[in-house]
């Protein structure tokens, strides 16, 4: 029998941000783990978010997760944990892109990889939470010993999104909406409308509604930048996260980027229905993808691979 993932204790690296900070908060009101680990350089701005974190426990009557801030410095010294969180990320900027984030946030995961391997010990599952999730789980595969199987992206964001772009066209409530983006975390997502479902029945959509509705999600990024607010999306991104995390240890398949392998033997993290089988991040069968969107999965494997090896030569 497969042993159901329990992860009890969490380390989050750059857990001062607002992201960090708000997945911290999401765990810490979970009766399901033991201890939450954070770093961040602004220490002390961790200790006045574990100072708040503890009463605001007390206010939820949820006080079983343990609270532990220590020095970035020191996280190659810890004891391995059962999830290590990698959420540090440069600022966002105005007018800036997914892609433009790659190169900075690319460095600040070189400079943390160590910590994230020691943290990670050999059983250890990684989430990539910083933008693109995607290509940066792959980066750290190539950068790190940790078996590729083991790191996943958070990427349920482009579900609710899309689900939110259906319910705004046909005036309904969201959550009678079951709908689900697979591939990239970007240009290259692929919308499942063969799997669309409506109070659990089979929702059908015109051309002209399809194509309204992709255009809507695809415009998601750019209208939040126009707005120049400055931040990431700090409320859906914490919660979706610790939804994702819960739904991995409840063996709930989840949208997540994950490892796999196309034709020519090129591996990416690309985001599929995926559940946590022997310590590994493994996709569903694809059954649930039209031919169609299957080949759509191909194609942004292949760019996401691509997209990894362009920016570690950058790097190197």
């Amino acid at each position: 029998m497969t042993q159901t993932w329990s992860p009890r204790r969490v380390a989050i690296l750059g857990a001062s941000g607002l992201t960090g900070a708000g997945l911290a908060h999401q765990l810490s009101l979970a009766d399901e783990y033991d201890e939450i680990l954070l770093f961040d350089l602004k220490e002390n701005v961790l200790q006045a978010h574990a100072i708040d974190m503890r009463e605001a426990q007390i206010v939820a009557g949820r006080t079983r997760a343990r609270l532990t801030v220590l020095p970035l410095d020191e996280a190659v010294a810890q004891t391995p944990v059962d999830l290590v969180v990698f959420a540090a990320s440069r600022p966002e900027t105005p007018d800036g892109s997914r892609e433009a984030f790659l190169e900075g946030n690319l460095g600040v995961l070189r400079a943390v990889q160590p910590a994230i391997s020691a943290l990670a010990g050999e059983s250890g599952l990684v989430m990539i939470l910083t933008n693109p999730a995607d290509v940066l789980a792959t980066c750290l595969a190539h950068l790190s010993d940790i078996d590729p199987a083991r790191i996943f992206g958070y990427c349920l964001n482009d579900s609710i999104r899309f689900t939110a772009a259906i319910a705004r066209e046909l005036k309904l409530d969201p959550t009678r909406i079951d709908a689900l983006v697979v591939g990239e975390h970007g240009d290259g997502q692929v919308p499942v409308w063969s799997g669309l479902r409506l109070d659990g029945a089979p929702l059908e959509l015109t051309a002209d509604q399809r194509a309204r509705i992709d255009a809507d999600a695809r415009g998601w990024f750019r209208r939040w930048s126009d707005l120049r607010p400055g931040r990431s999306s700090g409320w859906t991104t914490p919660l979706g996260s610790a939804r994702t995390i819960a739904g991995l240890a409840a063996d709930e398949p989840m949208p997540v980027a994950v490892w796999r392998r196309d034709a020519e033997g090129n591996g990416s993290h690309t985001t599929l229905l995926a559940v946590v089988r022997d310590g590994a991040v493994v996709p569903t069968p694809l059954d649930y993808l039209d031919d169609a969107e299957r080949a759509a999965v191909d194609e942004a494997s292949a760019a996401l691979a691509d997209k990894a090896s362009r920016a570690g030569a950058l790097t190197h």
